[in-house]
């Protein structure tokens, strides 16, 4: 789709995702490892949106994977992640956890992101269901997408936002939803804000 945006759009990651996150809400230990993944999920967290370098990269294993169904955006090693980092910082984003699940090496969880553009649009937060596994107290791989309500609800704002930016700024467009996803990249994030920002004056 060269010309057109998918009408949703997740975020993070991260993407994120309500101010702070201290605890995980409810905890369900089937067979807690001998890592506490579940606490390697919690720190996920709490550091999401605040870290970046190696404060963020010291979660993961080198080879670490992150991936964000749905859209086919996967975030792989160092370089991957820190990209990632990077553009959760940039957009303010704040995860809260829910619900968490343990089973040995595996966390199923559910959390919500508040960030920057999430709040432009309307969005009090969005909700995300995860699964993290830890190996050696270190995240090795993790899958989220948003909760169908989430994506229901963000795919309605997005829609009247793109369909905007389609006709203001098609070249915009094209930086801020390279091949019809969110570009996940703190260098235009400036950008995304502006034009938000605009948008929301004249929907007002």
């Amino acid at each position: 789709m060269p010309d057109r945006v998918r009408p949703w759009w997740p975020g993070l990651l991260a993407a994120a995702l309500l101010v702070s996150v201290t605890a995980c809400g409810t905890v369900t230990t089937s067979a807690r490892g001998p890592g506490g993944a579940d606490l390697v999920v919690q720190d996920f967290y709490g550091r999401f949106g605040r870290q970046k370098g190696l404060a963020f990269l010291s979660l993961f294993t080198d080879s670490a994977r992150f991936d964000i169904k749905g859209l086919s955006v996967s975030f792989v090693d160092r370089d991957g992640l820190a990209r990632l980092a990077d553009y959760a910082a940039a957009v303010h984003s704040r995860l809260a956890g829910r619900e968490l699940e343990v089973s040995h090496d595996t966390v199923r969880c559910r959390f919500d992101e508040t960030n920057d553009w999430l709040g432009l649009l309307g969005v009090k937060y969005a909700s995300y269901d995860g699964w993290f596994r830890v190996s050696g107290a270190r995240i090795a791989e993790a899958r989220v997408s948003l909760t169908p309500q989430s994506s229901d609800e963000l795919g309605g704002k997005v829609a009247g936002f793109v369909a905007w930016l389609q006709n203001q700024d098609p070249k915009a467009l094209q930086r801020l939803f390279p091949g019809g996803r969110p570009a996940y990249d703190s260098d235009v994030v400036p950008e995304l804000i502006s034009m938000l920002r605009q948008w929301q004056s004249r929907v007002r």
